[in-house]
């Protein structure tokens, strides 16, 4: 699991808006995102924004996780994709 920054929005939607402490890649899209207790929020579903001042954008696995997130550091776990096998 690695750092991937702090979050500055809570949308009551069910997304967080986070800036990111890393560089941002479009391959970062899709992998799981969790607080620092390691409780799983959610998972990466855009990047926005200028790419000298990019945004995380990360879509909760519940909008009842809005209410509950304490800890504003949320961490990755990158999730790779599985090519098809286009016969």
């Amino acid at each position: 699991m690695k750092k991937l920054g702090i979050i500055e929005v809570i949308g009551r939607e069910g997304f967080l808006v986070i800036k990111p402490s890393i560089g941002v890649r479009e391959d970062l899209i899709g992998s799981r995102v969790y607080d620092s207790n390691l409780r799983r929020l959610g998972k990466i579903v855009d990047i926005i924004g200028r790419v000298e001042d990019p945004r995380i954008i990360v879509k909760l696995e519940s909008k009842d996780l809005a209410a509950t997130i304490r800890d504003y550091l949320v961490y990755y776990e990158h999730v790779r994709k599985e090519r098809s096998k286009g016969r």
